[in-house]
C-alpha cells in the first residue's frame, strides 16, 4: 500500500536543506559549517540517508568538485556512524566529536580556503557547534510549540538561527533577510504582549549586525519593536500602517538602507501583506500551544485531582448515610400490639395472684374458662385505662372472691402496658428522625460531591486580556486564573490597596461580558491579597419587615430570618409560634434556627421540615407553630414556596396579585408532615409578601387583604409593610389582639 504524503517530515528535511545551504555559504568559501546542522538533526531522528544527500546537494551552488567531495565525506562519515548507532540501538554522545573530527580531516588537509591555522579553528568551532545546535534542532524540527522551553533551548535556538541567517544574507543579501526579519518580528507580536517585542527586535538585528559589524541594525529594529509594542494594542492594519510608516522615515531621512538596492526596503511589503492576510485559524492554533506552556497545569491538576479525591470520599460518607438508613429501617421494633400483651397479662394475673387462692386448683382444673375471663378483664382494663370493681364481669365476680385484688394488679400491669407503649413510640419516632437525617445528610453530600466533580479548565486568552485591562486603569495584578467548567470564578493575587479599587470589577466585567461580584478575599501577606471573583445574579433583592407585639405581652412568637444559602440563592423564612409571649417566642426561635441550620448544610425542604417538625413533636407540651419558607434564586429568577399552616402569601406583580396557599397543619400538631413545594417565576419589581395570622385575622377577608395589596403595589418593600401593618391595626381598632408581622422582599433589576 502507497504511503500517503507527509507534509510535516517533508518540511522538516527542507528546512534542514536550507539550513545547510545558508551554512555552506556562511564565509563565502563553502566550508563545512553545515556538518554541525548534520550533526544536530541526525541526534533528533532525521534519516542518514536523505539527511545526506541534501547535506552535499548544499555544496552544489559552489561548482567546486573539492568542496563538494570534502562536504560528501564528512557527510558520509556522520552518517555511517549514526547509522551503525542506530543498528546497536543506541545514541553517540561525546564520541561525536571524534566522528566530526574524522570527517573534518581531509578538509583540514586538502582545502585550499584557508590557511592551515584558520582551517583548524574553523573545525573545532564546527565540532563545538554540532553539540550546541542539538538543542536547537530539537526545537525547530521535533519539540516546535509542542513543549515548554528552558534557558539552554532558548540560547541553542538563538545560535542556531543567527548563523543560519547570517548565511541567508551571505547566499541573497541583506534586503532578502529584511524582508525575512519584519515578518518575524511582526509574527511573534501576535503572541508576545507589551515591551517583550523589542528583545525579537534585537535578536532579528544582530545577524545584519554582524554583517555590517556595525550596532546601527540594533537601534534600527529596536525601533521597530517599539513601534509594535506601542501599537500592540491595536488592529493588525494599524500596525501594518505604522511599520510602513517608520520604514518611509528611515528610507527618507536616514542613510540606513543606504547599503541596500535603492527598491529593497519596498519589499517590506511583502512581510506586512503576510502578516495582515496570516491565516486566523492557523494563529488560534498556535497561539493556544503557547498558552498551554504559559499555564500552570501542574497546580491546575492538582487542583482538579483534589477535587476528585473529595467528591469520591463525599460519594463514601454519602454511601454510608444511605446504608445506615436502610439498616434502620429494615430493624423491626417491638410490637406492642394490645392482642399479643392480653393473654399475657391474663397468664401473670393467674400465676401471681390465684395461685395463693384455696380454690386454685379448681380454677385450674378450668384454666380455658378463667383465662377467658382474666382476658376480658384484661382487654377492658386498657380500654379504660383503669378499672373499678363495678367494671368487673358478673360471671368473673360470681366465681372469685379476690377480685379487688385482680383489679389492683390488672391495673399495674397495664399501666406497665402503657409505659411499653410510649417508649416504642418513642423508639420509632427517634429512628425515623434519625432516618429523615441520614437522608438529608446522604443528599447534601451528594449534591457537594456532584459540584466537586465536575473538571475546571482555564482560559489563558481571558487571563491575559483581565490582567492588561486592570492594567490601563491602574491595577497591577500578581497572578491570575480564570476557571471554567463547574463553577465561574477568576482568582486574581494582587496588592490589598487595589482590592477596593472603584474600577476593578468594571475591568473584569468588561472582558467577561457580564457583571461580576467579589466573592472572597483571603489576606496571603501584610502587602497581597487574593480575591475571587465571579458572576453576579442577573437580579437583587430589597427587604422590609415591619411588626407590632401582642398588646398584653413583652415578646412577639413571629420571628422571621434572611439568610444566605449559596451565590445568589437566599432563604427567607416567617415563623408564627402559636400564642404570644415569651413561650411562643422561645418556640417560634427553635423552629427558625432548625430550618436555617438545615438549609443552610444543603437539605432539600423535603427532608428539612419533617425533621423540623419531628422535633418539636418531641416536647411534654404542644409545640404548634406555622411556618412560611421561600428560597429564591436570583440567577434562574424563581421562588420555592414551602408553606405549613401559615396564612396566605402573596406576590404583587406589575399587573396583578398572586396568592400563595398550602394546605397542611401547623409543625408540631402531628407527627408525620409531607409539604409541597410551589415553584414560582419571578420578575422584576415583583415583591413577596408573608404574613402572620394576627394580620390576616385584622381584615374581614382573604379578598380585602388582596384588594389593599392591589393598591400598594409601586412601594418599596419597607414603606409596603409598614402601610399593611398600619391598616391591620386601623382595622384592629389601634390594638394588636395577636402579634402582628409582615415581611416584604422586592424583586429588582441589578445594576450593571
Amino acid at each position: 500500500m502507497k504511503k500517503a504524503f507527509n507534509i510535516k517530515k517533508f518540511s522538516k528535511y527542507l528546512l534542514s536543506f536550507w539550513g545547510y545551504f545558508f551554512l555552506a555559504v556562511l564565509d563565502g568559501k563553502y566550508s563545512p559549517f553545515p556538518l554541525a546542522l548534520l550533526v544536530a538533526n541526525l541526534y533528533v531522528g532525521l534519516k542518514p540517508l536523505p539527511s545526506l544527500i541534501l547535506y552535499t546537494v548544499a555544496f552544489f551552488p559552489s561548482f567546486s568538485l573539492s568542496a563538494i567531495s570534502l562536504g560528501f565525506f564528512g557527510g558520509f562519515t556522520i552518517c555511517t556512524a549514526f547509522s551503525v548507532y542506530k543498528k546497536l540501538g543506541k545514541k553517540p554522545s561525546l564520541e561525536i566529536a571524534l566522528f566530526s573530527a574524522i570527517g573534518l580531516f581531509p578538509y583540514c588537509y586538502f582545502s585550499l580556503s584557508h590557511a592551515l591555522a584558520i582551517k583548524l579553528i574553523i573545525s573545532a568551532s564546527i565540532v563545538l557547534s554540532s553539540f550546541i545546535m542539538i538543542s536547537g534542532a530539537k526545537i525547530w524540527l521535533v519539540k516546535g510549540l509542542k513543549f515548554k522551553l528552558d534557558a539552554n533551548d532558548l540560547c541553542s535556538a538563538v545560535f542556531l538561527f543567527v548563523c543560519i541567517a547570517y548565511g541567508s544574507i551571505i547566499a541573497f543579501g541583506e534586503g532578502f533577510y529584511f524582508v525575512f526579519a519584519i515578518f518575524i518580528l511582526l509574527f511573534t507580536s501576535l503572541f508576545i504582549k507589551g515591551y517583550s517585542p523589542m528583545l525579537i527586535g534585537a535578536l532579528v538585528s544582530l545577524p545584519i549586525a554582524f554583517f555590517r559589524w556595525s550596532l546601527e541594525p540594533v537601534a534600527v529594529f529596536t525601533v521597530y519593536a517599539l513601534a509594535v509594542s506601542l501599537a500592540g494594542s491595536f488592529s493588525k492594519l494599524f500596525n501594518v500602517i505604522l511599520f510602513a510608516t517608520v520604514t518611509c522615515c528611515f528610507y527618507f531621512f536616514t542613510d540606513y538602507f543606504a547599503p541596500l538596492l535603492p527598491y529593497s526596503p519596498f519589499f517590506s511589503f511583502i512581510s506586512l501583506s503576510a502578516y495582515l492576510f496570516f491565516p486566523q485559524r492557523v494563529y488560534e492554533k498556535w497561539e493556544h500551544s503557547l498558552c498551554i506552556h504559559r499555564l500552570d497545569n501542574v497546580g491546575k491538576v492538582s487542583i482538579n485531582m483534589h477535587r476528585n479525591l473529595l467528591s469520591a470520599k463525599l460519594y463514601e460518607m454519602s454511601a454510608v448515610f444511605d446504608e445506615m438508613k436502610r439498616s434502620i429501617a429494615s430493624l423491626k421494633s417491638p410490637s406492642t400490639e394490645k392482642e399479643r400483651f392480653i393473654p399475657l397479662i391474663a397468664d401473670e394475673i393467674l400465676v401471681a395472684q390465684c395461685s395463693a387462692c384455696q380454690s386454685y386448683a379448681d380454677c385450674k382444673k378450668m384454666r380455658p374458662t378463667v383465662s377467658d375471663g382474666l382476658e376480658k378483664i384484661v382487654e377492658l382494663a386498657i380500654a379504660k385505662g383503669s378499672l373499678k370493681l363495678v367494671d368487673m364481669p358478673k360471671s368473673f365476680s360470681n366465681r372469685c372472691d379476690f377480685q379487688e385484688e385482680i383489679a389492683s394488679l390488672a391495673n399495674s400491669l397495664v399501666q406497665k402496658y402503657f409505659h411499653s407503649v410510649e417508649e416504642n413510640d418513642a423508639l420509632c419516632q427517634g429512628r425515623e428522625l434519625i432516618v429523615k437525617q441520614t437522608e438529608g445528610l446522604s443528599f447534601a453530600l451528594k449534591e457537594l460531591a456532584v459540584d466537586l466533580g465536575k473538571q475546571l479548565f482555564t482560559d489563558q486568552k481571558e487571563e491575559d486580556k483581565i490582567k492588561a485591562n486592570l492594567l490601563k486603569c491602574g491595577i497591577p495584578v500578581k497572578e491570575i486564573a480564570s476557571f471554567k467548567g463547574g463553577q465561574e470564578e477568576i482568582i486574581v493575587v494582587l496588592y490589598q490597596e487595589y482590592v477596593s479599587h472603584p474600577l476593578l470589577l468594571k475591568a473584569i466585567s468588561e472582558i467577561t461580558g457580564y457583571k461580576s461580584v467579589i466573592s472572597t478575599n483571603n489576606r496571603l501577606s501584610e502587602e497581597l491579597s487574593a480575591i475571587t471573583v465571579k458572576r453576579a445574579p442577573t437580579l437583587d433583592a430589597t427587604f422590609g419587615i415591619s411588626n407590632k407585639i401582642k398588646f398584653d405581652k413583652q415578646k412577639s412568637g413571629d420571628t422571621h430570618s434572611i439568610i444566605k444559602i449559596s451565590e445568589g440563592k437566599f432563604l427567607i423564612a416567617l415563623n408564627d409560634g402559636m400564642g404570644s409571649g415569651d413561650r411562643a417566642e422561645e418556640i417560634s426561635a427553635t423552629a427558625i434556627s432548625l430550618v436555617e441550620t438545615f438549609y443552610k448544610a444543603g437539605i432539600k425542604s423535603e427532608t428539612v421540615l419533617p425533621i423540623v417538625n419531628k422535633i418539636l413533636a418531641f416536647g411534654e407540651e404542644d409545640n404548634f407553630t406555622a411556618l412560611d419558607v421561600a428560597v429564591v434564586d436570583l440567577f434562574n429568577s424563581t421562588a420555592d414556596f414551602v408553606k405549613i399552616g401559615s396564612p396566605y402569601s402573596f406576590i404583587l406583580t406589575k399587573d396583578t396579585v398572586k396568592i400563595i396557599e398550602g394546605n397542611s397543619l401547623p409543625l408540631g400538631i402531628i407527627e408525620d408532615i409531607k409539604p409541597t413545594v410551589c415553584k414560582t417565576d419571578l420578575s422584576v419589581g415583583d415583591v413577596i409578601v408573608f404574613v402572620s395570622d394576627g394580620i390576616t385575622d385584622a381584615f374581614e377577608s382573604s379578598a380585602d387583604l388582596i384588594d389593599f395589596l392591589s393598591s400598594q403595589k409601586a412601594l418599596n418593600p419597607k414603606t409596603l409593610a409598614d402601610n399593611i401593618l398600619e391598616r391591620a391595626l386601623y382595622l384592629s381598632e389601634g390594638i394588636a389582639k395577636d402579634d402582628m408581622t409582615v415581611f416584604c422582599v422586592r424583586i429588582f433589576k441589578s445594576a450593571s
